[in-house]
């Protein structure tokens, strides 16, 4: 399931944008009132008989154009536009048959955010949400993965340019040094192309298998795709640069969560972290214990109550954090959160399957109470309930009011905090029609003043 980044985009000329590479930057550099085009990147992944919508979200008061390109290991697809109206979500199907499977959102002259829903089904099930990537980067650190007997693991990887990407991938387990092959390093991506890489093939019944990614030529995105025999499915995006801290939300599970933890430097490094619920502040049992040694992975359990955040960081670089959550059945969802929190969000939907408990959760790790206000943005002309406030308290989790969320149904919210700062997610538990549970999380999307008052 969502790093959080800050939401940033490059300077586009209509469909030129993705046949350069031009680097993010943060809006705040633009002149007032100016919110500049810009691009998503999402390697979702896929599987037979899968489906995959991207949602597109347009939280400002002009209608915004997209363009959306599927890419994989064949030939990419034809762009298709779509017109997103103000104050809105748009959902739109993509294809999804491969593993490779990703898409690119362009928008142009004004606020549009994106994520990814993806509906496993036929021989397999679950749900797996994430926020699309604002940017794409030349290293990339993706915690979640691993490889025992009910496990299939993927890392995807999209290049969106109109150049060829050059990446090495390195493995990073519990048991083992650093697994570097010859046939995953210095791999070309072509142009408009997407792969997968199956994890099974080079560290096979291991508890946990992390991956760092090295680019040498171009830029790429990457998130991992998790396949369980009895857990479902489950994608987190990567984090472009290891974090001293992250913020890690979730809601509507069962009360038991992992918490991967991946080194990719060569010293040893201390770990540290909290539970945060409705109720309390308490430190996560054994984990400054469980320092992991450099070039290493480790997944520690945690006993959470629901809904709850991990706040963890580690005294060190080179580090970067995921949460495993397990549903109330047998589904998993990951992510890896926030770097830090944020006063404005779009907080995305997960639906898939019904009948459906969605669920929004509200993270606050700092020390001032989060006066926060839910606006939906309703999806396809659907009747919505008013925007509501929610008080979150300092160093707390708060679950939105379920009538609320239920109203809200597969809308976008649009959250913003009066006063203070926090981390919302979204965490839904489903049963479809083909009778499996699902289960899915996925942290908002962070966006700045500047696109709130463009």
């Amino acid at each position: 399931m969502l790093v959080a980044v800050v939401v940033a985009a490059g300077v586009v000329a209509g469909a030129a944008f993705l046949e350069r590479q031009v680097g993010a930057r943060e809006l705040g550099v633009a002149p007032a009132g100016r919110v500049p085009s810009g691009g998503w990147f999402c390697p979702h992944g896929g599987g037979a008989e899968w489906e995959t919508w991207i949602e597109l979200v347009n939280p400002g008061t002009e209608p915004v154009l997209a363009r959306i390109r599927s890419l994989s290991a064949q030939r990419p697809g034809d762009p298709e536009d779509v017109e997103v109206p103000a104050g809105t979500t748009v959902e739109v199907s993509v294809p999804a048959r491969g593993r490779e499977r990703a898409t690119t959102v362009e928008y142009f002259g004004r606020t549009l955010v994106a994520g990814w829903v993806s509906h496993a089904a036929g021989r397999e099930s679950g749900v797996a949400a994430e926020p699309c990537l604002p940017d794409t980067g030349a290293r990339w650190y993706l915690p979640d993965g691993a490889t025992e007997e009910q496990d299939d693991p993927y890392v995807v990887v999209m290049n969106p340019y109109a150049t060829d990407a050059v990446i090495s991938l390195t493995l990073l387990t519990e048991r083992r040094d650093p697994i570097r092959t010859e046939d995953w390093t210095n791999v070309t991506l072509m142009p408009f192309h997407s792969e997968s890489f199956r994890l099974n093939e080079k560290a096979l019944d291991e508890p946990t298998v992390s991956t760092l990614i090295e680019v040498s030529v171009g830029r790429v995105a990457a998130a991992t795709l998790g396949i369980s025999r009895d857990g479902g499915i489950r994608s987190a995006v990567g984090l472009p640069a290891a974090a001293t801290t992250q913020v890690l939300p979730g809601g509507a599970d069962s009360g038991r969560s992992d918490l991967i933890a991946m080194s990719a430097g060569v010293e040893r490094v201390s770990l540290s972290g909290s539970v945060i619920d409705p109720e309390q502040e308490q430190a996560i049992a054994g984990l400054t214990d469980a320092s992991p040694p450099g070039e290493s992975a480790r997944t520690l359990p945690a006993t959470t109550s629901t809904p709850s955040t991990l706040v963890v960081g580690a005294e060190g670089s080179e580090v970067a954090f995921a949460r495993r959550t397990y549903g109330v059945a047998s589904d998993q969802a990951s992510t890896a959160g926030a770097v830090e929190p944020a006063e404005a969000w779009v907080v995305l939907p997960v639906l898939a399957g019904a009948p459906a408990h969605p669920g929004i959760v509200l993270a606050n790790p700092g020390d001032v109470t989060a006066s926060v206000t839910l606006r939906p943005l309703p999806e396809g002309g659907a009747s919505v309930p008013e925007s509501i406030m929610v008080q979150v308290p300092a160093r707390s989790t708060v679950s939105a009011p379920k009538g609320f969320v239920e109203g809200v149904g597969s809308s976008a919210v649009l959250a913003v905090a009066e006063v203070g700062a926090f981390v919302p997610a979204t965490a839904t538990y489903a049963r479809g029609r083909e009778g499996y549970a699902t289960y899915a999380v996925a942290v908002g999307i962070p966006i700045p003043d500047a696109w709130l008052h463009a």
